[in-house]
């Protein structure tokens, strides 16, 4: 237990508590790619529920149900379920290395195919999988669009941000300030032109009248 959760807090403390401190966005995609000690609990009882109904619920299928009738023909269930508590074992299998090696992504598409596995026995423990393998990618898109998992620093992020209207003004104004800097950075300053005024003639003196 302690290699798939981590070290443990001091006394007192719980290891399980949601971080309120806001990533910045360089370390976001590290932290989306791996588990923290709350998700790495619940991974790690949705992975033994699954191997204990992986074998308890085919059995009792093979036990129950060895050949089910339907008309002149007979099909053979026994083998199907053996096949399937199979796969679904094995699918624990690499969940638990997955789990191990916290790796929130194998560990999330191995919870969807463990849940599309037990929706052919029972639908609802199925679907418990699935929302499970969910839980953990909502998570993920938590960490990628604020920065943490904790609910109520979620809603104070969401608070301070611009919503509709306003999200879209602020998008104009920043639009045409850079449009603005950029054009105003593009402009050259203005050069001395050559052009000149052309001197006026010299008058031409006129002759004094004489006598």
């Amino acid at each position: 237990m302690g290699a798939f959760s981590g070290p443990r807090s001091g006394a007192g403390g719980s290891s399980t508590a949601e971080p309120a401190t806001i990533l910045p966005p360089e370390e976001r995609k590290a932290a989306m790619q791996r588990l923290d000690p709350l998700e790495v609990k619940w991974s790690m009882g949705a992975f033994i529920l699954a191997t204990v109904a992986g074998i308890a619920i085919p059995a009792y299928i093979i036990a129950t149900n060895k050949v089910t009738k339907r008309g002149k023909d007979t099909i053979a269930v026994a083998p199907d379920a053996k096949l399937l508590g199979g796969v679904i074992l094995l699918l624990c299998v690499i969940g638990f290395l997955a789990l191990w090696k916290r790796k929130r992504t194998l560990v999330a598409f191995d919870l969807f195919l463990v849940g599309f596995g037990f929706t052919l026995f029972i639908g609802l423990i199925g679907f418990a999988f699935i929302l499970i393998g969910g839980w953990l990618m909502l998570r993920a898109w938590r960490l990628n669009k604020y920065g943490t998992t904790n609910a109520r620093a979620i809603a104070q992020e969401a608070r301070t941000r611009p919503r509709g209207r306003d999200r879209k003004a602020a998008a104009k104004t920043g639009t045409t300030t850079t449009t603005s800097s950029a054009a105003s950075a593009a402009r050259k300053p203005p050069t001395a032109s050559k052009r000149y005024t052309p001197k006026a003639p010299p008058r031409k003196k006129i002759p004094k009248p004489t006598e």
